[in-house]
């Protein structure tokens, strides 16, 4: 059976503060649309990409959504 997004989330984000900027779930942000860090490790050492050096373990992760400034604007008088 299916989850829901909304059983995904409180599945997957259990313990943590999530929102999102749409003010409803997106399954692209959640953890499971991430490859595991050992998974990229693995191959950047397979096809020699580079030397890793060291590890964080981040505190935090914040996502902007749009900003006025970023924001496309129709061309013309404003």
């Amino acid at each position: 059976m299916d989850q829901t997004e909304q059983e995904a989330l409180i599945g997957e984000t259990a313990g943590l503060d999530i929102r999102f900027h749409a003010g409803k779930v997106d399954a692209s942000e959640l953890p499971s649309s991430y490859k595991p860090a050992k998974a990229v490790a693995e191959q950047i050492e397979a096809f020699d990409l580079a030397e890793i050096v060291d590890w964080i373990d981040p505190y935090g992760c914040i996502m902007a959504g749009e900003m006025p400034r970023f924001t496309r604007r129709p061309k013309g008088r404003r």
